[in-house]
């Protein structure tokens, strides 16, 4: 089985290629630009839910990094619900394009360079290829209720919204361990992003 840290490369170099054909491929972009948000938006849910809390407790210096890591993830996630949104052939769609390619590829450096080399040195090999397991379950999982449940890449979230009307999935783990520490939730600590958000649908305190 691979390794977690190899399977979060092999998935940014798909993203990549995708991009790629995005910019070329003008015929093809709708399946495209569906492929390429149903692919990142499980790849993100899998990091933070599985990666970003074994990173952070490996390397407690690298928290603040898994942090904006996650924030990252959602900026660009609201990127490509606009170019969803869009039409192919919008004047607008290769400005937004190149503006989501541009915070992916900046993710992607920050975390290849900045965050996993030390992960990497400070876990054990049989621990990442653990990871690389649940990695790959947790993302097939994402995809087919994605795409079974909802019909659509982005539209495969938790639909829960919080105070102000903002969506409980949209927020960060730090956004929502903010809210689970208003709401007095035990055990909020060591709890996931997932896990937050679930904890805060149960308690009826978003």
């Amino acid at each position: 089985m691979t390794d977690v840290i190899s399977m979060i490369k092999t998935d940014h170099r798909e993203v990549e290629a995708l991009f790629d054909r995005l910019r070329k491929d003008m015929d093809n972009r709708p399946a495209l630009l569906a492929e390429l948000a149903a692919k990142f938006v499980a790849h993100s849910r899998a990091e933070e839910d599985l990666v970003y809390p074994e990173i952070a407790k490996a390397v407690p210096a690298e928290k603040g990094e898994v942090r904006e890591g996650a924030k990252e993830h959602h900026q660009a996630e609201q990127l490509l619900l606009r170019l969803l949104d869009a039409k192919a052939d919008d004047k607008n769609f290769d400005t937004l394009l190149h503006e989501c390619l541009q915070a992916i590829n900046h993710h992607v450096q920050e975390e290849e360079n900045a965050i996993l080399p030390g992960f990497a040195k400070a876990v054990p090999a049989q621990r990442l290829t653990e990871l690389g397991r649940a990695f790959s379950e947790h993302k097939a999982r994402d995809l087919v209720i994605s795409v079974i449940s909802t019909g659509g890449p982005m539209k495969g979230k938790a639909k829960s919204s919080g105070r102000g009307g903002q969506d409980v999935s949209e927020m960060s783990r730090e956004e929502l361990y903010q809210r689970a520490q208003e709401a007095d939730i035990p055990g909020r600590s060591g709890m996931s992003k997932k896990q937050l958000a679930e904890a805060l649908q149960k308690s009826g305190k978003r």
